[in-house]
């Protein structure tokens, strides 16, 4: 019988697991905060009917960069892709365009794609000139879906800017609505993450 005066200690162990849980916990929270939880009570009802791919396999494509060769998702199996639909009209893509820039180069010796996929109407025009009034030198493909029959019907892509992550089984991990600040300190470990997993694996 324990003495009422003794109280019994809390095991190192389980104290230690909560911890290292609230530790996941909070940077959870903060990925989601920075990159939206998408939950549909958080999204207006267009974007809500956009159809849910995380978990799903990633739609293949075959587009056509800006030289005109062709550039299969396929084509990275087994990296982390960062695919974003965007356009040169768009003022919230374009913002976004120089920290997506830095995060391709946080990752550069990595197995980590970004593929911009341009809705422009005459993308092998409007991109290069986007460029050159902007002076940015991306370092990451840039393709075209100038009928978009891949964002409205494989993505159901509700506007611009949208990405959808996928990780390196082909599946989407993550379907992003707006632009963000691509390189912030969270979004840098939640590709990190992603990038370990996969080498764990």
């Amino acid at each position: 019988m324990t003495e009422p005066n003794k109280r019994k200690q809390p095991n190192k162990s389980i104290l230690a697991g909560l911890i290292v849980a609230g530790v996941l916990a909070s940077l959870g929270w903060s990925i989601s905060q920075q990159l939206g939880s998408n939950s549909p009570a958080e999204e207006s009802t267009e974007a809500s009917a956009s159809l849910n791919l995380e978990g799903q396999p990633a739609p293949d494509f075959a587009l056509q960069n800006l030289d005109g060769q062709t550039v299969k998702l396929s084509d990275y199996s087994g990296k982390v892709v960062f695919i974003n639909f965007w356009a040169t009209w768009c003022d919230p893509c374009t913002e976004e365009m120089p920290s997506m820039q830095r995060l391709r180069s946080h990752f550069a010796d990595k197995p980590f794609e970004i593929l911009a996929i341009s809705l422009d109407n005459n993308p092998r025009e409007a991109v290069p000139a986007f460029l050159t009034k902007t002076r940015l030198e991306l370092n990451f493909p840039v393709l075209h879906d100038v009928d978009q029959k891949l964002s409205k019907s494989a993505y159901k892509t509700t506007g611009v800017p949208e990405s959808f992550i996928v990780g390196p089984d082909g599946k989407v991990v993550k379907h992003v609505i707006g632009a963000y600040e691509w390189d912030s300190e969270a979004i840098i470990e939640y590709f990190e993450d992603l990038l370990n997993n996969q080498a764990a694996s």
